[in-house]
């Protein structure tokens, strides 16, 4: 089984990856700048306080409508989860059509609709302009908040992400960098559970709604085949009877780290790999005389693949897949500076020191010739391919208006990129990023990864998942029993006795595998016979996936790739369905006892052909609680988890299996003990 959750794994990856062939070595010649023309616009505000742009351009037959309020956020306490399930609710369902009416109206217009808790819109032909309007209106005037079947669904559906998230190292990461940058009591710091998802109900929808859906916050933006007289009679026609009322928002100031460099750790004892990211509140605006220096050193430092990091901590040293940064900026408050990858657990030290060495570099010196010039011809070809988007257009013109801009920022964009020199380069950085107070960030395996971080002499500050500080994982304690008395607690408590285990020739499970890139579960059917055959059959609308042995050769599917050589030799070397039946000190050793999920757990060690796994094993209970293993190059992860009895066996009916940032969970639904099979049933 574990195989071949591995193998769906690897074919998820390989389905989601396009690979071009491009010389990567060289960069891609400037083509000449052309004037930047975003169309003709104008802006009007209605008699409610509504302000319209109109951005005129007549390329396609094509207009994106679009009303977004000016929130920078607001605090949802112990409803967290609230505002992301806002934008679904509000077309749950209006005083005039069920959710299941506007479903049918909005597939049969075939136009693209947006709603979230800060916009509404649609982006429609301009044949389908004034229908898909309609609907816009409807939801904007008229939602009920009332239908609680969808609620139910929406909650069910987040509080099974949240789930998958509790072992993702990256929104493990995401959660806790936001915490220690603005504290949990803040808007943008706090995050969901469980609890507040079950907490949130149909009035605090209505609520928000009647709160902060008011025109004199809003703006209206129209961009495509449309004059601005079309625009305005189609505002007035749709949103003038839009009421606006007062609306308070209450926005705490930041403040910045500035407790020096340091490294804050979770420990994540299932973590393949440490996931770091380095961070820092920093003072940039749109509006600031750093802001173009700013933006176009930090895609030196670490935009793409040609940025820095990339070349240092990728192709220079080959710790990870990719290692970059950004600046996000806020006009309200403060914005931030990240700086990001995913490397081996044995460099995650190196990786860590080469982060801060990389920005100490970019705020000193200034780029080369080569380096600016190869940036800036990127900019300019990211940017005037942004422009075919609309709604780059429409939040170009949005962030003009909402944060006092000149009229020509954006026109004169690209001639601001283009005029920054080296010099300017490491001045603004220097004044942007504080490079003596920033947080190092690392989510990783403590057992592995803490001996090497505390030589790099940055103090250390352990906190949970969840950014409560906590204290320094306890690292392994020595092992007070032998591997035999290991391995026969494991046997005795899922089968009572070897002789009992030994007498499980056959076996086969159904039950289904839940992915979160999947919008259902697939079916699972499992079989096993003595002494190596193994088969797993994965379903999912009417397509299968095969893996397995029929104790010769390997059992593939066309969309299987097959076993290596070692892989198959071990499927070869099989003697049963409990391998521990067969382990000695041979192959085998305990390697100390390491705490998992809270709880001690014996760490065993196994060596076959070279190949080696991990298991580990509840020092209380005796049962199997994790593996780990390599398979075609990279770490696996399977966690089992609430066993049961089955015909006097007991057996997970729970697996959680991780590997390469996809993580898969099978329920077991049923097990057969020693069924009859035959060789029929391993093709």
């Amino acid at each position: 089984m574990k195989k071949i959750l591995y193998t769906l794994g690897v074919a998820l990856v390989s389905v989601s990856s396009v690979f071009a062939q491009v010389d990567r070595t060289k960069p891609p010649k400037s083509l000449p700048q052309s004037a930047i023309n975003f169309g003709k616009t104008e802006n009007f505000t209605l008699s409610n306080g509504l302000k319209v742009i109109v951005v005129e351009n007549h390329k396609l037959p094509r207009v994106r409508t679009l009303i977004q309020l000016d929130l920078d956020g607001v605090k949802e306490g112990n409803k967290a989860g609230m505002l992301e399930m806002f934008g679904e609710m509000l077309r749950a369902g209006t005083k005039n059509f069920t959710k299941e009416q506007l479903d049918e109206k909005i597939d049969f217009l075939g136009s693209d609709f947006y709603y979230s808790s800060a916009q509404l819109g649609v982006s429609a032909l301009k044949s389908q302009l004034t229908p898909s309007l309609d609907i816009v209106q409807e939801l904007l005037y008229n939602p009920t908040f009332s239908n609680q079947n969808e609620l139910d669904k929406l909650k069910k559906q987040w509080k099974t992400a949240l789930e998958a998230d509790e072992k993702s190292p990256d929104a493990i990461s995401d959660r806790v960098r936001k915490v220690l940058l603005y504290g949990k009591d803040d808007m943008w710091g706090e995050y969901k559970t469980p609890e507040t998802i079950d907490n949130i109900t149909l009035g605090d929808f209505k609520n928000y709604y009647n709160t902060y859906f008011k025109p004199n916050i809003a703006y209206l933006t129209f961009v495509g085949d449309i004059t601005p007289a079309e625009a305005k009679t189609l505002a007035e026609k749709y949103f003038s009877s839009w009421k606006k009322g007062e609306v308070k928002q209450s926005i705490p100031a930041l403040k910045p780290n500035t407790s020096g460099v340091s490294i804050a750790f979770v420990d994540l004892p299932s973590a393949t790999q440490s996931v770091i990211s380095v961070s820092n509140l920093i003072n940039i605006k749109k509006a600031d005389k750093n802001y173009f220096p700013d933006i176009l050193g930090n895609s030196i430092l670490g935009d793409g693949s040609s940025g820095r990091l990339f070349k240092d901590l990728r192709e220079k040293h080959g710790w990870t897949y990719g290692a970059y940064s950004r600046f996000s900026d806020s006009y309200r408050r403060m914005g931030n500076f990240l700086a990001t990858a995913k490397v081996r657990n044995n460099v995650t030290d190196s990786a860590a020191a080469a982060f801060i060495s990389n920005i100490a570099d970019i705020t000193t010196n200034a780029p080369t010739a080569d380096e600016l010039s190869t940036k800036k011809a990127e900019y300019t070809g990211n940017f005037v391919l942004s422009l075919e988007r609309p709604e780059t257009v429409a939040n170009f013109a949005y962030n003009q208006f909402c944060e006092n801009l000149p009229d020509d920022f954006y026109k004169n964009y690209l001639k601001n990129i283009n005029a920054v020199e080296a010099a300017q380069i490491p001045t603004a950085l220097n004044q942007t990023i504080d490079l003596k107070n920033l947080t190092i960030l690392i989510i990783g395996k403590g057992e592995e990864v803490l001996p090497s971080l505390e030589k790099l002499g940055y103090p250390i500050k352990y906190f949970d998942k969840y950014g409560n500080p906590t204290e320094k994982p306890a690292g392994k304690k020595a092992s007070d029993v032998s591997l035999k008395q290991v391995l026969d607690k494991y046997i005795t408590a899922v089968a009572g006795s070897r002789a009992k285990a030994e007498s499980l020739k056959s076996l086969s499970l159904d039950g289904e595998m839940s992915i979160a890139q999947l919008p259902q579960p697939i079916a699972v059917t499992s079989k096993f016979s003595y002494p190596n055959k193994e088969i797993t059959i994965l379903s999912l609308m009417g397509q299968s996936l095969k893996q397995g042995f029929d104790g010769t050769n390997a059992i593939t599917s066309p969309m299987s790739p097959a076993p290596s050589a070692d892989e198959l030799q071990k499927m070869k070397n099989r003697k049963g369905y409990f391998n521990e039946l067969y382990y000695d000190d041979t192959n085998a050793k305990v390697d100390g006892i390491v705490s998992l999920n809270g709880k001690d757990a014996y760490k065993v060690v196994i060596t076959i052909n070279g190949v080696q796994a991990v298991s580990y094993y509840d020092a209380e209970s005796g049962l199997k609680i994790k593996e780990e293993s390599v398979a075609g190059g990279s770490t696996a992860h399977v966690e089992y988890a609430d066993y049961k009895i089955f015909d006097g066996y007991k057996l997970p009916t729970k697996s959680v299996m991780s590997t390469e940032g996809q993580e898969m969970t099978l329920t077991v639904k049923n097990y057969q003990i020693n069924p009859k099979l035959t060789d029929a049933d391993f093709k």
